[in-house]
């Protein structure tokens, strides 16, 4: 057992060698080393001490203490001076307090083993290692190494012990500091034990503290109502209100047991935050009793800090949270706020924070200390940001109120705010405030207020918003003129328009809204005034220009709506402002122009004219309509759409077509045409008869204008373009009567095909004018597309006149024979009817042998060969019957003419020694003449006139 006591020894030794060498180098250690591994040594270090007592260690107890006291003082030169000493180390700030913390705790255990042992340690030793140890203790529950705490603590006990046994032979300076330093111990022990949340032991240490002395020092005091308000305030953090209270309690109760003229400042700042704490604290438990409690702690707050904003605002919360708001104490304590408060952002911010809270309550009261808050404070305080939020909020409270006075009021603080600010709100202010005025507007308009609203208008255009811009100003004056048309007000209405700026009045819908007043009012000049601007001002939209003619329709002043409408038509395409439906539009303003479309029984040239355009617009718009959308039932037009406008066009043009300008009457007529074929395109089956029947009969009588504007024209270039139009009508008739004419009888099919043949009739003219020359082959054929004998002779006419522009225009002989060929035709035609009138027949081969002799001999030959067949049938039939008088016979006169001609071509060619042809000739000249009824005069005349002629044999 020997070798077991020096080698304990040994490693005591070498333990202590370890702590001073550690402690040593710590000090150059800490120049350059904050790291995790510092801490480390710290901790390993710290978990060794304090070392237990030897001879080693008493041998070197000044060398500890030195030690210690340098390494404490370096720690408490580096807490204060850390951020100049480490500013090389900015990124471990955060190690740097947990270094400190160790550093303090390493230093207290080595001045602790360097002591005397306990029951030898003189008192003065013991006071100085118990201050060190509290100091140590409080930084280490500070930063939460409440384990180091601990041990810290539990060293001192021994201390505290050693107070408590030599107070009885200390003096009294002694003895009190042993007091005070043994009352801070057990502080910092119920400190510790409320860290560690064990409140049972923390009640035990405050017990022990307050047995120590009924009057500590002020020092002392300070430190414990510090460390009790803590603890309320951390119960009152968890909402554990009772124990809050208790323990904030007890620190208003140590700070009471001073003087107040003894204790610090921060003390008095303690007293107050405690007082704070305990009336938050009384005031959520919610029991009648605790809530006593609060209104009493706060009469004693009121007595001695009545004018620190945080008692006001904790009254403020006492009343807010009572079961019954009191809007007069409410008040008074925001009045109380505004007179003493110093006034910066945040405490601005704070009075009007409670503003709001007032109005919740009261809107007359919130009225009342905001024009208080404006008028006592905010005009001295010269913050225009400040001034202008007030203002805002001050509308927004009155805009919230029902009662009629709060208009006057505003107006009345706007007065006094624009008399000494001495300035309007800005542009952001000024907006914020309108908009609130606007909503008020709207709403009071919404409930048929309108005498309400435009009150609130004229306040929008009160001075003091003089930034509002023009447009805004323009806006609110316009609603007045609203507000006062809804009244019946004109006068009013222009009194706001003459007081807005140039620009305002000249807007287009502050003219529109005049516009209504003068239609309204009756004063035609300054409707007409500003349907004009309107006019000249409604670039890209007709909204405004549509809502003038529905104005005037709605007033029923006819003439100041087809004015309107003529505005529009002459400048817009026909389109329509989204709402309006537009073919309804267009049918009303079509009734509106057909009603006053004739005067005096004429027909008014420029109605008719704008009731063209306005079919025509229809048109167009009914196109677009098909091509969108896709949707059916999305577009503007329908069928019933197309028959109404196709029908009112027809209409139109048949009653007045006698009495209007051709050229009104083509334009509706194509109108009419494409609207039936729009309908058409709907395959309308039910009417399709009707359809086809009401076109044919619109491009007929398109086609008749037509040649009449041709014919009626000087201009020849404008007379063949009105031809141009004539063939463009007449094909399109023949086109839908080819269609229509199978599903017709009787008259009306009998109608339709004397219609095609004016039409083919028409057509030929304008070919001829147009000199078509290659185009007369196909309207031939059109001639004898229907049998109608009874025309023939109108066609034979036609045809003569054609040859004869044929002849003039001087052109190739094939058109001469084709038109001559279509009298050949007709004459053949003619002559297989029964009942046919042999005079005309007689003229048609007269004038077809005379045209064709010159050129074409055998179609003259068979002229006469026609003319002698018809004579022996008429003529022989004549003899045979018992009655001749009322038998058809070949005229005499037309015999005579072709006998005799015939025998002179004859002659022509005896004299051209073309005895051949001379006596083809002639035996036609004989045959022809037998049939005059003379008792063959004629024909003996030519044949002894024959027989003098001296033929070749």
């Amino acid at each position: 057992m020997a070798p077991t006591q020096p080698s304990a020894k040994l490693e005591r030794e070498k333990k202590l060698n370890s702590v001073l060498n550690f402690g040593s180098v710590l000090v150059k250690r800490l120049e350059r080393d904050w790291g995790t591994s510092l801490v480390n040594d710290l901790q390993t270090q710290i978990r060794g001490l304090p070392l237990l007592a030897s001879s080693a260690v008493g041998a070197r107890q000044d060398e500890l203490d030195r030690l210690g006291t340098q390494l404490w003082n370096l720690s408490t030169r580096l807490q204060r001076d850390g951020p100049a000493v480490i500013g090389k180390l900015k990124d471990q700030n955060s190690t740097k307090d947990h270094v400190l913390c160790l550093l303090r705790t390493f230093s207290f255990l080595l001045l602790d083993t360097a002591s005397t042992p306990a029951k030898r340690r003189p008192q003065k030793s013991c006071i100085r290692l118990m201050k060190v140890a509290l100091k140590a203790a409080r930084v280490c529950i500070a930063f939460k190494e409440l384990s180091n705490a601990t041990k810290i603590l539990e060293r001192a006990a021994e201390y505290q012990d050693v107070l408590s046994k030599n107070a009885e032979g200390a003096t009294c300076d002694d003895s009190a500091g042993a007091k005070d330093l043994r009352m801070q111990y057990f502080a910092v022990r119920t400190t510790l034990a409320w860290r560690q949340e064990r409140m049972d032991t923390a009640e035990h240490m405050f017990a022990k503290c307050k047995q120590l002395s009924d009057t500590p020092s002020p020092d002392t005091t300070g430190t414990l109502a510090d460390l009790l308000y803590e603890i309320g305030k951390d119960s009152l953090n968890k909402q554990n209100y009772e124990a809050a209270s208790t323990w904030l309690e007890r620190a208003y109760d140590t700070l009471g047991e001073q003087e107040m003229e003894l204790l610090s400042p921060e003390a008095c700042e303690l007293r107050l935050s405690t007082m704070h704490g305990i009336v938050q604290a009384q005031m959520n438990m919610k029991t009648v009793k605790a809530r006593e409690k609060a209104w009493d702690m706060m009469k004693f707050m009121e007595m001695d800090y009545a004018n620190k904003l945080a008692v006001s605002l904790l009254k403020i919360e006492l009343l807010s949270t009572a079961d019954n708001f009191d809007i007069s104490a409410f008040y008074n304590v925001l009045l109380r706020m505004i007179r003493t408060v110093v006034l910066n952002d945040t405490n601005f911010k704070t009075i009007m924070h409670q503003v709001h809270v007032l109005k919740e309550h009261s809107n007359e009261f919130a009225g009342k200390i905001l024009d208080d808050l404006i008028d006592i404070r905010l005009f001295r305080e010269e913050n225009q940001s400040w001034i202008e939020r007030a203002v805002i909020t001050r509308i927004w409270v009155s805009t919230t109120n029902a009662a009629d006075i709060v208009i006057e009021q505003l107006r009345d603080s706007f007065d006094t705010v624009l008399s000494n600010a001495r300035a309007s709100l800005s542009a952001p202010a000024t907006h914020a405030a309108q908009t609130l005025l606007w909503k008020r507007v709207e709403s009071s308009s919404n409930q048929a207020q309108f005498d309400i609203a435009e009150a609130w208008c004229r306040l929008c255009l009160h001075s003091i918003f003089d930034k509002a811009g023009a447009q805004n100003k323009a806006r609110v004056a316009r609603k007045i003129i609203q507000c006062a048309l809804i009244r019946h007000d004109h006068a009013a209405a222009r009194e706001a328009y003459n007081n807005m700026s140039e620009s305002g009045r000249d807007e287009p819908v502050t003219r529109y809204l005049m516009y209504k007043s003068g239609i309204r009012g009756g004063d035609a000049e300054l409707a007409a005034g500003c349907l004009e601007h309107i006019c000249r001002n409604s670039t890209k939209d007709a909204t405004l220009l549509y809502a003038c003619v529905m104005e005037a329709q709605s007033t029923g002043d006819k003439k100041q709506a087809i004015h309107a409408l003529q505005r529009v038509l002459d400048k817009y395409e026909y389109s329509a402002p989204a709402g309006i439906h537009l073919p309804a539009l267009l049918r009303s303003t079509a009734r509106l122009l057909q009603s006053e479309l004739t005067k005096d029984g004429a027909v008014q040239f420029d109605t008719m004219n704008e009731l063209c355009k306005l079919f025509e617009g229809a048109i167009e718009q009914a196109k677009t309509s098909r091509r969108r959308p896709n949707n059916v039932a999305q577009q503007t037009f329908t069928p019933q759409e197309f028959e109404w406008f196709s029908k009112n066009a027809y209409n139109l043009s048949l009653k007045y077509c006698a009495e209007m300008s051709p050229s009104h009457l083509v334009r509706l007529l194509g109108v009419c045409t494409e609207f039936i074929k729009l309908l058409k395109d709907q395959d309308s089956t039910n009417n399709g008869g009707c359809l086809s029947l009401r076109l044919v009969f619109c491009e007929f009588l398109a086609a008749c204008t037509y040649v009449i504007l041709a014919r009626a024209e000087d201009n020849a270039e404008i007379s063949l373009q009105n031809y141009l139009e004539a063939r463009k009508h007449c094909q399109e008739f023949r086109r839908a009567a080819s269609e229509g004419i199978d599903k017709l009888e009787g008259s009306a099919q009998a109608d339709i095909i004397s219609k095609h043949f004016q039409i083919v009739k028409l057509e030929l003219e304008a070919v001829i004018k147009l000199e078509k020359w290659d185009e007369l082959d196909d309207l031939f054929e059109q001639c004898w597309k229907y049998k109608s004998p009874d025309r023939y002779e109108t066609l034979a006419d036609l045809v003569l006149v054609i040859h004869s522009c044929i002849v003039q225009a001087n052109v190739e002989e094939k058109y001469r024979k084709k038109v001559l060929s279509v009298l050949d035709k007709i004459i053949s035609l003619t002559a297989r009817q029964p009942g046919t009138d042999i005079v005309k027949i007689a003229r048609w081969l007269r004038c077809l042998f005379n045209l064709t002799l010159p050129y074409d001999e055998s179609i003259s030959y068979k002229c006469t060969e026609q003319a002698i067949n018809l004579a022996t049938k008429y003529n022989g039939l004549f003899i045979a019957q018992a009655s001749p008088a009322e038998v058809n016979h070949y005229p005499p006169t037309e015999l005579e003419w072709l006998s005799t001609t015939a025998f002179n071509h004859a002659v022509d060619y005896y004299l051209q020694e073309n005895d051949a042809l001379c006596k083809k000739w002639a035996e036609q000249a004989f045959m022809l003449a037998q049939w005059l009824e003379d008792n063959g005069t004629l024909r003996d005349l030519l044949m002894e006139k024959y027989a003098t002629l001296k033929l070749q044999s």
